[in-house]
């Protein structure tokens, strides 16, 4: 059988960052518990569709926003629909974000009880005068404390951080570094900060400089090397064996289905798209966006380029040829040639990919070979 992934949008925040522009907002109780009944009506409609009979998913992803800044009963009853709608295989990923200020022992275990076994621990910064900054609720010390109880309850435990922050130095990256890979996780998100329109961050007038942010994630990447990790996709960093499977579906150009206010699939070769607009969700507006993709066609084999360049893993060559009948190395013959004569990209006759240095200029390398 297909197998497919599944991610749910909990768009509720105690406060809103500094840089955030995702769909999230602080709202009253009344609010969250009409949005996640019509969360199960969105699953049970969709779980009639016949084509996915033949999916058994095997990875559920829970984001936002912040998922654990509500009631852990909602996350488990949402859980508990998923299971009922669709074939969730036994050893499915499922995984969950959480906030250091808004996750308590309680709500881990009631996770826990609900079959999640792997928690993204937002951390950002190892630095209590970085973290208010950027509006950040919790301190050092709260991601310790909620740390503990993460790594008592969680076989996969990740944290995330953020590079290009006002004022970040390079020693703070090094401590941060230092704080998550010294407690033994065992996967690390390492973001570069985008600075979005309609923001505070962006009303102050911060722009990070691009070249420093690079910087940082030279020692960053220096540094986890040496704590036993290794890239696999550009921003994400993992021990060996320890890749989170979901992020990996979207990379591989993989099916989910996204369930939510603003959440995206990708299904049957189509993306489509939920309203972003809270309200028209909760009165009963769904997707918005859909656009069917031709399996192969030359937007399918610019998504398959594209994406597979960002992971270690690169592009199957073979694979490629055999879903659009086309030989890339041969077609852009010139282009490849010099990238790799300027060591910005490495193939073996069976794979593509970027060197270390192609990282940095992998935007441009992804133009030349597939647009």
């Amino acid at each position: 059988m297909k197998t497919m992934g599944i991610y749910i949008h909990i768009p509720f925040c105690n406060s809103k960052c500094a840089y955030c522009d995702f769909v999230s907002a602080v709202r009253t109780d009344d609010e969250k518990a009409e949005y996640f009944n019509r969360l199960k009506e969105d699953i049970s409609e969709f779980s009639r569709n016949e084509a996915t009979n033949d999916r058994v998913v095997d990875s559920i992803y829970i984001g936002g926003g912040t998922p654990s800044c509500v009631d852990a009963g909602y996350i488990a009853d949402t859980l508990g629909a998923l299971r009922s709608a669709f074939d969730v295989s036994a050893n499915a990923e499922i995984s969950i974000e959480a906030n250091p200020e808004s996750l308590t022992a309680q709500k881990a275990k009631a996770y826990a009880a609900a079959g999640v076994n792997r928690i993204s621990m937002g951390l950002q910064a190892a630095s209590d005068e970085l973290l208010a900054a950027i509006g950040r609720r919790h301190t050092v010390a709260d991601f310790v404390r909620s740390a503990d109880i993460a790594q008592s309850l969680f076989p996969e435990v990740s944290a995330d951080m953020m590079l290009g922050l006002p004022g970040q130095t390079v020693r703070d990256c090094e401590r941060t570094v230092k704080l998550i890979a010294g407690r033994g996780f065992t996967h690390v998100s390492a973001y570069a900060l985008k600075v979005e329109e309609g923001t505070p961050l962006a009303a102050s007038g911060y722009v990070p400089d691009a070249d420093y942010s690079a910087d940082l994630y030279d020692r960053v990447s220096e540094m986890l090397r040496d704590f036993g990790f290794e890239w696999y996709e550009v921003s994400n960093f993992a021990v060996p064996g320890h890749e989170c499977r979901h992020n990996l579906r979207y990379w591989r150009r993989g099916e989910y289905l996204g369930f939510g206010v603003s959440a995206h699939s990708f299904f049957n070769d189509e993306r489509f798209a939920v309203t972003s607009d809270f309200n028209a969700y909760l009165a009963g507006e769904g997707v918005t966006e859909r656009r069917y993709i031709p399996p192969d066609g030359e937007e399918a084999a610019e998504e398959t380029i594209m994406l597979a360049l960002r992971t270690r893993e690169g592009l199957d060559l073979k694979n490629f040829t055999a879903d659009f009948g086309r030989d890339l190395l041969s077609e852009r013959k010139g282009q490849a040639e010099l990238l790799k004569e300027g060591g910005y990209i490495e193939t073996d006759g069976e794979r593509l990919r970027l060197t270390e240095k192609g990282l940095y200029v992998m935007n441009d390398i992804i133009v030349r070979l597939a647009m």
